[in-house]
């Protein structure tokens, strides 16, 4: 599968993909993690650019797994039961020799940590997730040892400030760019609070000088993307920094 389109800019995290290419090359697991809205789907789809995987965007059920691998793999799903679509697929992958890429790895089934730990013996695989604890993570928490960490850190302030920079934004952006430092502790340097405080900016003007300014800024922006994540799929937005 292609990789996720975004229609936030990608900004820095330059180093990190150097670190990333460098696993890739080596043909180590790598588990991706950082909390829900960091950026960890939108650095793997710059590094598919240059580095080809193959991408399954969930991994909630084997179903999911499949229908996401299969078309990769150029298998159809025909009339195959689900178990000969499992063992085809496994059979299929290694000789592809592409690193398989989870994403939204959470509460992960047992039938699809039995495919991961198969896989895991013959090819790369890679994990994104907010959490390694067992229970968030799901069944493939006991293979964890056998895979290389990496922690998304937040945006620096040079990494906000480019963001500022290079994002749609009709208003002034002189003065936006002034603000950068304010609208960074604001969003604690996260990437998708960032964009959330943004898209409130386009739609209203607020005194980014004041602390009423950006408390009311982080309010309707935090009512704005909640609204959006139920209307989308009802998942509630993590809470915006006051």
């Amino acid at each position: 599968m292609s990789p996720p389109q975004s229609k936030t800019p990608f900004i820095g995290r330059t180093a990190l993909l150097h670190r990333l290419g460098r696993l890739y090359r080596s043909s180590r697991h790598v588990l991706l993690l950082g909390p829900a809205g960091a950026g960890k789907s939108m650095l793997i789809a710059e590094l598919m650019r240059t580095h080809p995987m193959l991408l399954a965007p969930r991994c909630g059920c084997l179903g999911d797994l499949l229908g996401a691998l299969e078309p990769a793999a150029g298998l159809d799903r025909g009339e195959f039961k689900l178990a000969a679509r499992v063992h085809r697929l496994a059979r299929r992958l290694p000789q592809i020799g592409r690193p398989i890429v989870l994403d939204n790895v959470a509460r992960v089934p047992p039938r699809v940590a039995h495919l991961v730990r198969y896989l895991l013996v013959r090819q790369p695989v890679w994990l994104i997730a907010r959490s390694t604890q067992p229970l968030e993570i799901g069944h493939v928490w006991p293979f964890l040892f056998l895979f290389e960490r990496v922690d998304l850190p937040p945006f620096s302030l040079a990494e906000t400030q480019a963001f500022l920079a290079t994002a749609d934004f009709p208003g002034d952006r002189a003065e936006l760019l002034a603000s950068a430092l304010r609208l960074h502790r604001l969003a604690a340097g996260h990437p998708a609070t960032l964009a959330a405080l943004l898209t409130e900016l386009r739609c209203r003007t607020y005194d980014l000088t004041s602390f009423e300014g950006l408390r009311l800024l982080a309010l309707h922006a935090r009512i704005t993307w909640v609204e959006t994540q139920i209307i989308a799929d009802g998942v509630l937005a993590p809470a915006l920094t006051l």
